[in-house]
């Protein structure tokens, strides 16, 4: 829980979050083809360049340069790095344009919490792993539910089910089919960084949210393992 790791794409719902606030819905188009920030050049997975793509088949999909784009040109990387920390993200974010990718280092603790506000219906709440605390004589020393601080929305609820749409769309259209229930809705997003070092998979469902890292410690590349694999 306390090893930082960049997060690849499984960063992008938090642009993509902040782009629901900001006026952007599902079926908003925006173009998926070549763009350059600077020096910098981003691509897609795949080499190729998308056209003009709804937001939902850009998140599904993972295309890199559609939130490359809705930061450059819509949001600033001041507002995203604000929304990843507002959903709870602790670690320390570079406020630099390749965040947007996950090249950032973050945990999975981090992970688990920010996606927890789509399930939680845009609620952020403190982490806890003790729910109370009671003397042998039964007098209680610490509740959780009396002592932390209490859950407070960062996301609205226009935003949020916006949000739950999309993610819900990359198990059965996008990049985590494998991540599919049976009889059970999942929602969530992949993650794979350069050179298959690390990959992700955070999602949620109606009662649980987790987040699955998987990598090398010594930050040596993987067989080209995906989040999607």
């Amino acid at each position: 829980t306390k090893a930082l790791r960049q997060t690849g794409s499984s960063f992008k719902p938090y642009v993509y979050a902040t782009a629901m606030e900001h006026g952007f819905t599902p079926d908003s188009v925006v173009s998926g083809g070549p763009i350059s920030w600077g020096s910098w050049s981003p691509h897609n997975y795949s080499g190729g360049s998308a056209g003009n793509v709804t937001l939902l088949t850009a998140i599904a999909k993972s295309i890199n340069t559609v939130p490359v784009r809705l930061a450059k040109d819509h949001l600033g990387i001041g507002p995203i790095k604000a929304m990843a920390e507002s959903m709870g993200v602790e670690s320390p974010l570079e406020s630099h344009k390749t965040m947007v990718l996950g090249t950032s280092l973050m945990t999975v603790m981090d992970q688990a919490t920010g996606y927890s506000v789509f399930a939680q219906n845009g609620f952020v709440g403190s982490r806890h792993g003790i729910t109370q605390l009671v003397t042998r004589t039964g007098d209680v020393v610490y509740d959780w539910t009396k002592d932390a601080t209490p859950p407070h929305r960062v996301l609205s609820e226009q935003a949020l089910k916006y949000m739950n749409t999309m993610l819900a769309a990359v198990p059965v259209i996008g990049t985590a089919r494998r991540a599919q229930l049976p009889n059970i809705v999942v929602a969530g997003k992949t993650g794979t960084t350069q050179s298959y070092r690390d990959a992700w998979f955070v999602g949620f469902t109606g009662n649980y949210t987790a987040a699955v890292w998987l990598g090398n410690d010594d930050f040596t590349p993987t067989n080209k393992m995906t989040g999607g694999s």
